[in-house]
């Protein structure tokens, strides 16, 4: 008579020790993955929030800033624009003003500047020329 052998069911158990291995350590580093990204969520919280706290102007801008880009992001209904339209043509209107004033104001300080070189250049040349007699 032949002896049966247990070696099927030997490398049944030992690929259900193996998956059942592999299972657990993937369970491990999905926790650990979880706790690490809950306790740095929680510290940019605390630190957001020291921020704030420090720095409240600069929190009021900033969501004026994210206010702004979902604004932009968003599309904008009929009713909005019926009523935003006009408000925001002045408000490019006088954007644009003031920014031709800008560059108004800045070509002036340049030929002021520009004067102001030109003279001491020249005083400079007269005073060289001269050998600084008067």
């Amino acid at each position: 008579m032949v002896a049966k052998t247990d070696t099927g069911t030997n490398e049944g158990a030992q690929g259900r020790g193996r998956a059942a291995d592999a299972y657990q350590t993937a369970r491990e580093r999905t926790y650990s993955a979880y706790e690490t990204a809950r306790n740095r969520a929680a510290e940019v919280t605390r630190q957001a929030s020291e921020q704030i706290t420090v720095y409240p102007v600069a929190a009021v801008v900033g969501g004026l800033a994210v206010g702004a880009l979902l604004g932009f992001l968003l599309p904008a209904t009929r009713r909005e624009r019926d009523l935003l339209e006009p408000t925001g043509r002045r408000i490019t209107d006088a954007a644009r003003t003031a920014a031709q004033r800008g560059v108004d104001a800045g070509k002036e300080q340049i030929e002021e500047i520009r004067n102001r070189a030109t003279q001491k250049v020249g005083e400079a040349v007269v005073e060289a020329v001269s050998g600084g007699k008067d």
